[in-house]
């Protein structure tokens, strides 16, 4: 298992308990993903009142790895998608830290 280098950028909502938040981060090739979820999944330490952005970590697994692009999948272990449903990026070796 490997870790995602996010930023949780804002608290979402406090339902359901324990509270969501949004994530992002940017691709290899520069795009920007925003993810929703449960505050728990990327940090113990988010809140309402917790000033954004934070840094955050996000759980994933490595799918392929051509040189420094990684192909990751955010679907393991949390099931954590984008807003818009997806769930597999290719990042720069350097995002990924290992667990």
């Amino acid at each position: 298992m490997q870790n995602l280098l996010a930023k949780a950028t804002r608290w979402v909502s406090d339902e359901p308990v324990p509270g969501w938040v949004e994530v992002e981060f940017r691709d290899a090739d520069g795009v920007s993903h925003t993810l929703a979820d449960k505050a728990p999944i990327f940090s113990t330490d988010l809140t309402r009142v917790r000033e954004y952005p934070v840094d955050v970590l996000v759980a994933c697994e490595v799918v392929a790895v051509h040189g420094d692009r990684i192909r990751i999948t955010t679907e393991r272990p949390w099931g954590v998608c984008t807003v818009e449903g997806r769930t597999e990026f290719v990042v720069h070796a350097h995002q990924l830290v290992g667990s």
